[in-house]
This record gives C-alpha cells, structure tokens and sequence, in this order.
C-alpha cells in the first residue's frame, strides 16, 4: 500500500492557474452586476464577491490572502463603473431630449441636483430622472436642449453626453494596478504555502 508521502507533492499549479485567471474574470463580473441599479443585483454581487475573495484568500494563506481580500474588493468597485463608462461609450445611442424640470435636494455637504429629462424622438415621449453623477447640473434651466446617452439594453442608467467620455486614463491605470497586485499576491501565497495543501 502507498502512503501519502510517497505520492509527493499535490501539484497546485491548476489551483493556481484557476486562480490568476477565473478570480479577475470573475470579480469584473461582480463589479458589471452593481451597474445595472438593481437592489437584488447589487445583493448578489456583493454575496459572490465576499463568497469568491472568501475562497481565493484561504487558498492563498492568511497574510497574502487578507491583501488579497482587499485588493479584490476595490478591484470590484473599481471595475464596475470602468466597465460602465467604456460600455456607454461604446454601444451607447444618442438622442436629443430637453431638461423640462432641475430639482435640488440637500446632501450632507452640498445640495444635488435632478434633471427630468424628455425624449420625443421615435413617435413616443420617455422621461428619465438624470443626477449629478449621470451629468445634471445647477444651472440646467428648464426648456435647455441637452444630449441623452441611453444604453440599448437598458442596462445602464441613461447619461449626459457631457458625462459620457469612456475609459479615461486613471480609471484604466487604477483597475490595472489592483490587478497586478492580486495577481502577484495570488502569486506569492500559492508559492509560500506548504506542501500539504492545495
């Protein structure tokens, strides 16, 4: 009969390798779901990101796996509105609409602002409710024409075109760092750890 410790080794590199490519793949996943506005979205994506960055980091040990834990919850929240701001651009269609309303409302340091926005194109009136985030702005008077950026799929929330300007720089930059420091993090527990396990 063969004992354990004549087998060797376990051979980690598929945990490993399952690890540097599935984990990111799947926490911009997570970061895509909080896009869509949806409460039970936005549940089940922060359940998948604990129940993932859960898993990866006991994989990876307790101190590389606790840098990883925090590193892949800012790649989440990082990575979702890059997601969102290169999608808009892309696949988003413009269309001319007129602010007919500019509501303020008190915020713990400022005041917000919500423009109701009008589209009459296409032989039917739609009305969206645009914030500060998604381009509304103090001085939009009533009657002022804008240009409205709606995704197709209606997936993600309805922008401004003066909000609208894809993937800048910093946001890639910021998303690539944190997903080199997990990935070398990811790295750097699987090598440490023992023998013994996976």
């Amino acid at each position: 009969m063969t004992s354990t410790s004549d087998l060797g080794p376990p051979r980690r590199w598929p945990v490993t390798l399952g690890l540097v490519v599935l984990l990111p793949v799947n926490l911009a996943a997570c970061g895509w779901l909080n896009q869509a506005g949806s409460g039970l979205l936005l549940a089940v994506s922060v359940v998948l990101t604990l129940l993932l960055l859960a898993v990866a980091g006991a994989l990876c040990g307790a101190g590389p796996g606790t840098c990883l834990a925090v590193l892949g919850f800012a790649f989440v929240l990082f990575a979702g509105p890059a997601l969102d701001d290169y999608v808009l651009d892309r696949r988003g269609t413009r269309h001319e609409a007129v602010v007919t309303a500019n509501t303020s409302y008190h915020r713990k340091h400022d005041t917000g602002h919500t423009c109701t926005v009008v589209r009459s194109d296409g032989g039917r009136i739609r009305t969206y409710g645009i914030d500060d985030s998604q381009g509304c702005r103090e001085n939009f008077a009533p009657g002022r024409r804008v240009t409205l950026v709606v995704d197709p799929e209606d997936w993600l929330a309805a922008r401004l075109s003066n909000e609208t300007h894809g993937l800048s720089s910093g946001m890639a930059w910021t998303c690539g760092g944190l997903l080199a420091a997990m990935e070398a993090f990811i790295l750097y527990g699987r090598l440490r750890r023992k023998a013994r396990y996976f």
